[in-house]
């Protein structure tokens, strides 16, 4: 399933994640957690509560997620982002995407998902992706590649979204399912 990820656009690679990629993931987890980071607080309380919080995202993932597969996203040779996939064998799932601040906005997030779409094409199986509802621009982009609204959020704060393979998809064409579907030549 996995086939393809190891050289992608833009000089980006995706490997397993190994003992040694710890601070560097620790580093990325600190980027993400801005709005911690800004509490009026002691700082060694603040740097506890950072810690607390990755703990228990780790066990979080752990638990809900037992065949989860974590990878660094590298550029170049350097880390510059993560990725959590859930694959247990019927469906992959996107659990965690992120890029440290240097690396955001170039369109590394959307060159991973088109690996990860043609990956799946070639598997047959679908990608599920969670988007929280302050980020309409990876929404949008989404829907624009056939990926559909399976959980809209009720009172939280994501929505689920999954891309189904289809004929065009096994062509190596995962965009083409989206027009085929919003043109009316048939339907995922």
């Amino acid at each position: 399933m996995l086939q393809g990820l190891a050289n992608l656009p833009n000089g980006l690679s995706i490997r397993p994640a190994r003992p040694g990629d710890k601070a560097f993931l620790e580093k990325l987890h600190r980027d993400q957690r801005e709005d911690l980071k800004m509490v009026d607080a002691d700082r060694a309380y603040i740097e506890e509560l950072l810690d607390m919080q990755l703990r228990a995202q780790t066990l979080g993932y752990g638990g809900a997620f037992p065949e989860a597969l974590y990878f660094v996203i590298e550029k170049t040779g350097d880390a510059v982002g993560k990725l959590t996939l859930d694959w247990g064998g019927t469906e992959a799932r996107v659990v965690d995407l992120a890029f440290v601040k240097k690396a955001r906005g170039k369109g590394f997030g959307q060159s991973v998902l088109m690996a990860l779409i043609a990956a799946c094409g070639s598997s047959k199986c679908p990608l599920a992706v969670s988007v929280a509802l302050n980020n309409p621009a990876l929404y949008q982009w989404l829907l624009a590649q056939g990926f559909t609204v399976t959980q809209a959020p009720e009172s939280g704060s994501h929505h689920m979204l999954v891309w189904y393979p289809g004929r065009d998809a096994m062509a190596g064409q995962p965009g083409a399912l989206a027009q085929a579907s919003s043109s009316g030549e048939g339907s995922v």
